[in-house]
Protein backbone atom coordinates (compact mmCIF):
# COMPACT_ATOMS: atom_id res chain seq x y z
CA UNK A 1 0.00 0.00 0.00
CA UNK A 2 1.03 3.53 -0.68
CA UNK A 3 2.29 5.23 2.06
CA UNK A 4 -0.21 8.43 1.52
CA UNK A 5 -3.05 6.03 1.73
CA UNK A 6 -1.19 3.82 4.56
CA UNK A 7 -0.98 7.04 6.97
CA UNK A 8 -4.95 8.14 5.44
CA UNK A 9 -6.17 4.80 6.82
CA UNK A 10 -4.11 4.94 10.27
CA UNK A 11 -5.26 8.69 11.09
CA UNK A 12 -8.82 8.06 10.05
CA UNK A 13 -9.01 5.00 12.33
CA UNK A 14 -7.11 6.57 14.91
CA UNK A 15 -9.82 9.97 14.73
CA UNK A 16 -13.01 7.04 15.37
CA UNK A 17 -11.14 5.39 18.14
CA UNK A 18 -10.83 8.73 20.03
CA UNK A 19 -14.31 9.77 18.50
CA UNK A 20 -15.93 6.80 20.47
CA UNK A 21 -14.09 6.77 23.60
CA UNK A 22 -15.19 4.26 26.45
CA UNK A 23 -18.92 5.40 26.08
CA UNK A 24 -19.58 2.56 23.16
CA UNK A 25 -17.74 0.13 25.55
CA UNK A 26 -20.65 1.00 28.00
CA UNK A 27 -22.90 1.24 25.50
CA UNK A 28 -22.36 -2.63 24.48
CA UNK A 29 -21.99 -3.94 27.81
CA UNK A 30 -25.20 -2.97 28.89
CA UNK A 31 -24.76 0.92 30.24
CA UNK A 32 -23.40 1.47 33.66
CA UNK A 33 -23.68 4.61 35.50
CA UNK A 34 -22.13 6.52 32.49
CA UNK A 35 -24.26 8.05 29.77
CA UNK A 36 -24.95 6.02 26.44
CA UNK A 37 -23.02 6.19 23.28
CA UNK A 38 -24.26 9.05 20.87
CA UNK A 39 -25.84 7.30 18.03
CA UNK A 40 -24.75 10.21 15.71
CA UNK A 41 -20.75 9.88 16.59
CA UNK A 42 -18.69 8.42 13.99
CA UNK A 43 -18.18 4.73 13.56
CA UNK A 44 -15.39 2.91 13.59
CA UNK A 45 -14.53 1.64 10.46
CA UNK A 46 -14.51 -2.06 9.99
CA UNK A 47 -10.92 -3.75 10.01
CA UNK A 48 -9.46 -3.94 6.90
CA UNK A 49 -9.39 -6.74 5.07
CA UNK A 50 -7.21 -6.44 1.44
CA UNK A 51 -10.25 -6.08 -1.34
CA UNK A 52 -12.82 -6.51 0.96
CA UNK A 53 -14.32 -2.66 1.46
CA UNK A 54 -14.67 -0.62 -1.16
CA UNK A 55 -16.30 3.08 -1.32
CA UNK A 56 -20.02 3.05 -2.51
CA UNK A 57 -19.32 5.78 -5.08
CA UNK A 58 -16.98 4.79 -8.07
CA UNK A 59 -17.01 8.61 -9.33
CA UNK A 60 -16.35 12.10 -8.28
CA UNK A 61 -17.95 12.77 -5.05
CA UNK A 62 -18.46 15.23 -2.01
CA UNK A 63 -19.31 14.47 1.12
CA UNK A 64 -23.02 16.53 2.02
CA UNK A 65 -25.28 16.46 5.14
CA UNK A 66 -24.02 13.73 7.69
CA UNK A 67 -26.05 11.93 10.68
CA UNK A 68 -27.89 13.97 12.66
CA UNK A 69 -29.10 16.54 10.69
CA UNK A 70 -32.38 17.76 11.39
CA UNK A 71 -35.03 16.92 9.08
CA UNK A 72 -38.82 17.57 9.54
CA UNK A 73 -40.09 15.32 12.31
CA UNK A 74 -37.00 13.35 12.44
CA UNK A 75 -33.35 13.50 12.19
CA UNK A 76 -30.67 12.46 9.34
CA UNK A 77 -30.26 8.75 9.74
CA UNK A 78 -26.72 8.08 7.24
CA UNK A 79 -24.55 10.32 5.44
CA UNK A 80 -25.10 11.82 2.14
CA UNK A 81 -22.32 11.30 -0.70
CA UNK A 82 -23.17 14.22 -3.20
CA UNK A 83 -22.26 13.01 -6.93
CA UNK A 84 -23.84 13.80 -10.48
CA UNK A 85 -26.66 11.82 -11.69
CA UNK A 86 -25.60 8.54 -13.39
CA UNK A 87 -22.74 7.73 -11.55
CA UNK A 88 -22.09 4.49 -10.80
CA UNK A 89 -22.62 2.79 -7.06
CA UNK A 90 -21.31 -0.50 -5.72
CA UNK A 91 -21.43 -3.30 -3.21
CA UNK A 92 -18.96 -1.72 -0.16
CA UNK A 93 -18.17 -5.88 0.55
CA UNK A 94 -19.31 -9.17 -0.19
CA UNK A 95 -22.82 -8.90 0.78
CA UNK A 96 -26.11 -10.49 0.03
CA UNK A 97 -29.19 -8.76 -1.26
CA UNK A 98 -31.87 -7.98 1.36
CA UNK A 99 -34.19 -5.39 0.21
CA UNK A 100 -34.64 -3.90 -3.40
CA UNK A 101 -38.02 -1.31 -3.44
CA UNK A 102 -39.37 2.25 -3.55
CA UNK A 103 -40.48 4.21 -0.94
CA UNK A 104 -41.91 7.66 -0.70
CA UNK A 105 -38.48 9.35 0.92
CA UNK A 106 -35.82 6.90 -0.36
CA UNK A 107 -37.01 6.39 -3.74
CA UNK A 108 -35.36 3.59 -5.24
CA UNK A 109 -33.70 2.22 -2.65
CA UNK A 110 -30.90 -1.07 -1.54
CA UNK A 111 -30.14 -2.71 1.61
CA UNK A 112 -27.20 -5.34 1.38
CA UNK A 113 -26.31 -7.75 4.39
CA UNK A 114 -22.63 -8.51 4.98
CA UNK A 115 -22.41 -12.02 6.30
CA UNK A 116 -18.77 -11.52 7.86
CA UNK A 117 -19.55 -8.10 9.82
CA UNK A 118 -23.77 -8.76 10.63
CA UNK A 119 -23.67 -5.45 9.02
CA UNK A 120 -25.83 -3.39 6.24
CA UNK A 121 -25.73 -1.20 4.09
CA UNK A 122 -28.94 1.07 3.30
CA UNK A 123 -27.97 3.00 -0.33
CA UNK A 124 -31.06 5.68 -0.99
CA UNK A 125 -32.21 7.74 -3.88
CA UNK A 126 -30.71 5.59 -6.84
CA UNK A 127 -31.73 6.80 -10.08
CA UNK A 128 -33.63 3.24 -11.48
CA UNK A 129 -34.05 0.51 -9.29
CA UNK A 130 -31.15 -1.62 -7.99
CA UNK A 131 -29.01 -3.94 -11.02
CA UNK A 132 -29.26 -6.26 -8.53
CA UNK A 133 -32.43 -8.77 -7.17
CA UNK A 134 -33.25 -9.79 -3.53
CA UNK A 135 -31.25 -12.73 -2.28
CA UNK A 136 -28.35 -12.11 -4.82
CA UNK A 137 -24.68 -12.51 -3.77
CA UNK A 138 -22.33 -9.27 -4.20
CA UNK A 139 -18.86 -8.92 -4.18
CA UNK A 140 -17.19 -5.64 -3.00
CA UNK A 141 -17.16 -2.75 -5.93
CA UNK A 142 -19.88 -4.77 -7.84
CA UNK A 143 -22.20 -2.79 -9.68
CA UNK A 144 -25.75 -2.29 -8.04
CA UNK A 145 -26.99 0.98 -9.32
CA UNK A 146 -26.13 4.51 -10.04
CA UNK A 147 -27.02 7.55 -8.40
CA UNK A 148 -30.15 9.68 -8.50
CA UNK A 149 -32.39 11.93 -7.24
CA UNK A 150 -35.59 9.91 -6.25
CA UNK A 151 -37.86 10.15 -3.72
CA UNK A 152 -37.50 13.41 -1.48
CA UNK A 153 -34.15 14.47 -2.91
CA UNK A 154 -33.46 18.00 -3.38
CA UNK A 155 -30.16 16.88 -5.57
CA UNK A 156 -28.50 14.30 -7.24
CA UNK A 157 -26.55 12.18 -4.11
CA UNK A 158 -26.34 8.60 -2.49
CA UNK A 159 -27.67 8.59 1.11
CA UNK A 160 -25.83 5.84 2.78
CA UNK A 161 -26.90 4.12 6.23
CA UNK A 162 -24.54 1.90 8.48
CA UNK A 163 -26.69 -0.76 10.49
CA UNK A 164 -24.87 -2.46 13.42
CA UNK A 165 -24.88 -6.34 13.33
CA UNK A 166 -29.06 -7.46 13.91
CA UNK A 167 -29.40 -5.55 10.42
CA UNK A 168 -31.69 -2.34 9.01
CA UNK A 169 -34.18 -1.62 10.91
CA UNK A 170 -34.17 -5.31 12.34
CA UNK A 171 -32.34 -5.97 15.84
CA UNK A 172 -29.53 -3.27 14.48
CA UNK A 173 -29.21 -0.08 15.11
CA UNK A 174 -27.87 2.76 12.46
CA UNK A 175 -24.25 4.45 13.79
CA UNK A 176 -22.51 6.65 11.67
CA UNK A 177 -20.77 6.16 8.77
CA UNK A 178 -18.35 8.76 8.00
CA UNK A 179 -15.31 7.79 9.29
CA UNK A 180 -15.92 4.33 7.91
CA UNK A 181 -16.50 5.81 4.38
CA UNK A 182 -13.49 7.77 4.84
CA UNK A 183 -11.03 4.98 5.46
CA UNK A 184 -12.96 3.13 2.27
CA UNK A 185 -12.47 6.49 0.32
CA UNK A 186 -8.67 6.51 1.00
CA UNK A 187 -8.11 2.70 -0.05
CA UNK A 188 -10.47 3.37 -3.16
Amino acid sequence: MPFRKHALFLTALAASLLTLGAGVASAQTGGGSTAPADPSAPAPAPAPVAGAYVFPVAGAHTFGQGMGAARAGHSHMGQDIMAACGTPLVAVSRSTVVYRKWQGLAGNYLVLKDKRSGQSYFYAHLAAPATVVRGQKVNAGQPVGVVGDTGDATACHLHFELWTKGGWYRRGHAINPLNTLMVWDSLS
